[in-house]
C-alpha cells in the first residue's frame, strides 16, 4: 500500500502488491468471444456466428459456437461493447494461425448476445491441467492448414459431414504414452517430435477405453450378469434404492425395465441390448451412430503354414482394444488374405459371437487375415455414440 503522512506524498515510499491474479488450471481472465465467427469466411459452418443448435442450453444458450471440449487460443483484444473496455478473445488455433492453445474449454461457449445490446450467452473459460475423456476417431484426420480454411474443412467434415461437433483425439495410431497436439479446429490429435515444435504440446494420453462396449454403470442398468451379480429379472432392481417398488427410479414413464421375455435384454443376460435409441448405440442421427463405425481392416490373425485345401478356420471379430467384438452386423463383412479381399461364399459369420468362418486354399499359408465389420455397440454413453467413434481416450492436459 502506499504510504503517506497525512495529506502528504512520501516519495519513494509506494509498495507492490498485485502479482497473483489465480491459479493455473482455470485462469481468472476475462475473454471475449472471437467476432471472426460471424465472418463471410465462416459462413458455411457458423452463419450467423453459431455451429448447432444444443436443445439442452437452456435460454438463450442453445447457439453453440465452440463446443465443450475443444482446445482453443487467444486472440488480439478487442472491444466489449457493453463496457467499452478491451479483452482478448476466445478462438479457434486456426483462426488466430497458432499451432498451439491455451486451454481446453470445459462447456460449451454459445453466441454472445450482450455485444448485440441482448441478454444471452455466457462467460468464456478455459481449464488447462485437467484429466480429460474424449472419443477417439481414427479415421478422422486432421487439416495442416492452420488458417481460417483448415478451420471451415474440419467443422465441414466432422461436424457437419459426421454430425459430430465436440471435442475429440482424430487420427490413425494415437495411443497410451502419446503426446497429443490441438488442430486447427481444436480437436486433438498425435504429436510427432520429428515434425512438430515442443511449444504445441497440449497433453499426453495416459488412459483409453477402446473396448465395444465400455464397462461401467451402463453395463448395470442393461442387466449384465458379470455387473449385478444375480437377483431379479428387472434392469435396475439390484444395489440400489428404488422408491418406485420395481422401477426405474429416474424416471416415472418408463416403470419398468422389459423382461427378458420382451427381447430388450436378449435372451442371454450377458449380451443385453439395452432401450431402443438410447444407448444402444444408434446415435442423435440415423445413420450417423456409434453402430455406423466402419473397423477397417482388423487383423484377426494368420492362417497356419501348411494349410490344405478347403480348411475351414474360426476367426474372431476384435475391437480396437483387442477384445471380442460381438453383436457384428449382418451383410457388413468383407474378408482379406494377404490384402485381397475373398469372395463372400468363402465366409459365412456367426454375427452374435463376431465368430467368422474362412474357408481356405493352401495358397492362403502362413498370409495374414484381416476384416472389415461394422457392429452394435449397446451400452455405449451419448458422449460416444457417433460415427467414426471407436472408444475413448483420456488425455491429461498440460498446459
Amino acid at each position: 500500500m502506499a504510504m503517506f503522512e497525512g495529506r502528504n506524498k512520501n516519495v519513494g515510499s509506494r509498495s507492490n502488491t498485485h502479482l497473483v491474479l489465480s491459479g493455473h488450471a482455470s485462469p481468472a481472465q476475462k475473454y471475449l468471444l472471437d467476432r471472426n465467427f460471424l465472418a463471410d469466411s465462416m459462413k458455411t459452418v457458423t452463419p450467423g456466428g453459431v455451429l448447432f443448435e444444443y436443445a439442452y442450453g437452456g435460454a438463450r444458450q442453445t447457439e453453440v459456437t465452440i463446443p465443450k471440449g475443444r482446445f482453443v487460443s487467444a486472440g488480439k483484444s478487442v472491444e466489449d461493447l457493453t463496457t467499452g473496455k478491451f479483452y482478448p478473445v476466445l478462438t479457434l488455433p486456426g483462426m488466430v494461425n497458432a499451432k498451439h492453445g491455451i486451454g481446453m474449454v470445459p462447456y460449451n461457449i454459445t453466441r454472445d448476445y450482450l455485444q448485440d445490446d441482448k441478454f444471452g450467452g455466457n462467460q468464456p473459460s478455459i481449464i488447462t491441467q485437467e484429466y480429460v475423456e474424449l472419443p477417439y476417431m481414427p479415421g478422422v484426420t486432421a487439416s495442416s492448414d492452420y488458417s481460417i480454411v483448415g478451420v471451415v474443412d474440419e467443422e465441414s467434415r466432422i461436424s457437419k459431414n459426421l454430425k459430430m461437433p465436440w471435442g475429440a483425439v482424430i487420427g490413425m495410431d494415437v495411443k497410451i504414452n502419446d503426446y497429443v497436439k490441438t488442430t486447427p479446429s481444436g480437436r486433438l490429435t498425435k504429436w510427432v517430435p520429428a515434425t512438430d515444435g515442443f511449444h504445441e504440446i497440449v497433453g499426453q494420453v495416459i488412459g483409453e477405453d477402446l473396448n465395444q462396449t465400455p464397462f461401467g454403470w451402463l453395463e448395470w442398468a442393461l442387466r449384465d450378469e458379470a455387473t449385478v451379480g444375480g437377483g431379479s429379472t428387472f434392469g435396475n432392481n439390484v444395489g440400489a434404492s428404488n422408491t418406485l417398488g420395481g422401477s426405474y427410479p429416474y424416471d416415472a414413464e418408463v416403470k419398468e425395465f422389459p423382461q427378458i421375455d420382451e427381447g430388450v435384454l436378449g435372451n442371454s443376460l450377458t449380451n443385453p441390448t439395452g432401450l431402443s435409441g438410447i444407448h444402444d448405440g444408434s446415435g442423435n442421427f440415423p445413420g450417423y451412430g456409434k453402430n455406423d463405425t466402419v473397423y477397417a481392416d482388423m487383423k484377426l490373425g494368420s492362417v497356419p503354414s501348411g494349410v490344405v485345401d478347403n480348411t475351414i478356420m474360426a476367426f474372431q471379430a476384435k475391437d480396437y482394444a483387442g477384445g471380442k467384438m460381438i453383436n457384428v452386423i449382418a451383410g457388413t463383412v468383407e474378408v482379406k488374405i494377404d490384402g485381397l479381399a475373398i469372395a463372400p461364399e468363402r465366409f459365412n459369420v456367426n454375427e452374435e459371437e463376431g465368430i467368422i468362418n474362412i474357408t481356405l486354399t493352401a495358397a492362403n499359408s502362413s498370409k495374414e487375415v484381416t476384416a472389415t465389420y461394422q457392429a452394435k455397440h449397446y451400452g455405449s454413453h451419448g458422449s460416444l455414440d457417433f460415427k467414426g467413434v471407436v472408444g475413448s481416450l483420456k488425455v491429461l492436459l498440460q498446459k
